[in-house]
Formats: structure tokens, sequence, C-alpha cells
């Protein structure tokens, strides 16, 4: 099963988030679409603007309280600045417990 690469503007969801968040990624080369290509390093809550509204765990504003761990199940064979891609299979866990999912890669049809 091909899975598409993650762009920035993917949309992402935590399982312990009350809201879905888009992912930022800065400008950088390669695109995808005119879109900035995600690697593994994407997941700084504040330059990759990691928000998913209230944690359900410490019913807590999200953006104050997330660890992300590092990105599970990247494409291994394909570098994007340095680091292995992302993939709309991939995921990122957060020490706190939840475990966060591309519900869209960012890539327009």
């Amino acid at each position: 099963m091909k899975h598409p690469y993650i762009t920035s503007g993917a949309l992402l969801r935590c399982d312990k988030g009350t809201v879905p968040g888009p992912l930022y990624v800065a400008p950088r080369s390669p695109t995808i679409g005119g879109q900035p290509w995600a690697n593994e390093n994407d997941r700084d809550p504040i330059v990759n603007k990691l928000n998913f509204g209230v944690c359900t765990l410490t019913q807590k504003p999200c953006l104050a309280t997330i660890r992300p761990l590092r990105w599970l199940d990247v494409k291994r064979d394909v570098h994007v600045a340095g680091a292995r891609a992302l993939l709309d299979c991939s995921q990122l866990p957060c020490a706190l417990g939840g475990v966060i999912r591309v519900e869209q890669s960012g890539q327009l049809a």
C-alpha cells in the first residue's frame, strides 16, 4: 500500500486532544505542490505549531503540556533536508500518553 508524503498544512490529531491541528513546516526545499515537505524533525511544539486544544489527560491546553517523542513509521529510504520523510501512516507519541496521527497529508488532490 502506498502512503502519501506529508507536507506543511497536513492535518494532525492527537487521540488525547480535543481538536485537530495543522502541521507547520518552516520554508525549505524540497517541496511538494509548493508546500515544504515534512521530516522526522518536525515535532517541535512551538516551531511546528503542534496544538490540539485541551489535553484530556492533564485538562490543560495542549501547547503548554505537549511533549512529543519521535516520529514512528517514517520513510527510511527517503531523506528530506537531512532527515527521514514523514508519511500519512507516521505517528508521533507524546510522553504524556497521547498519540498524534495524520488525518490528511497536506497534499492537494
